[in-house]
């Protein structure tokens, strides 16, 4: 593809792969999770889908592991496995939803919150070393511009099965 063909895309050259929102979240946040993981995985047994699901239980717990998949990026088959993970190492246990008998809520056990508050103070202070380069207005101003995009997904449903068919409309009819 031609310089001049680049420029045809949508956006143009100014959204070239290093340009992309999504490519560069992607690399930063790679780089924040092979930090943290460096720890808790050897220390606590834990896959970065494990720490997710251990992130969403400690936050919005109890939950359901449905639940967790709508908190994190994980697909449902790897919560399915990360719980388990969690399960079997005491971190998190399982029982019975008292109020509806057919959901079963997940929550951190004594141990799992001991685990939890540790990885989350390591990834408290990496986020916080990374933020170092950033002036308050600038920390604010992104914190308003991600807001704006978070809700802009939610509202063009990006993320969705089959998104990119109602962002793309002409193309998805030329591929089936």
């Amino acid at each position: 593809m031609t310089t001049k063909d680049k420029s045809a895309l949508p956006g143009g050259t100014a959204l070239n792969l290093e340009r992309r929102l999504s490519f560069r979240f992607s690399i930063l946040a790679t780089k924040v999770i092979r930090c943290v993981a460096e720890m808790y995985g050897p220390k606590y047994g834990l896959l970065p889908s494990g720490w997710k699901a251990m992130a969403a239980i400690g936050r919005f717990g109890p939950v359901s592991a449905k639940e967790v998949c709508a908190h994190t990026t994980v697909e449902p088959d790897k919560v399915t496995r990360a719980v388990d993970r969690l399960v079997q190492l005491a971190y998190v246990e399982r029982k019975q939803d008292a109020a509806d008998g057919r959901r079963v809520a997940l929550s951190l056990t004594f141990l799992g919150q001991k685990v939890y508050a540790d990885i989350e103070g390591l990834t408290r202070r990496v986020e916080l070393e990374l933020q170092k380069g950033v002036s308050k207005q600038e920390r604010d101003t992104l914190s308003r511009v991600l807001g704006k995009l978070e809700g802009r997904a939610i509202e063009c449903h990006i993320g969705d099965r089959n998104a990119w068919r109602r962002i793309a409309p002409a193309r998805s009819a030329r591929h089936r």
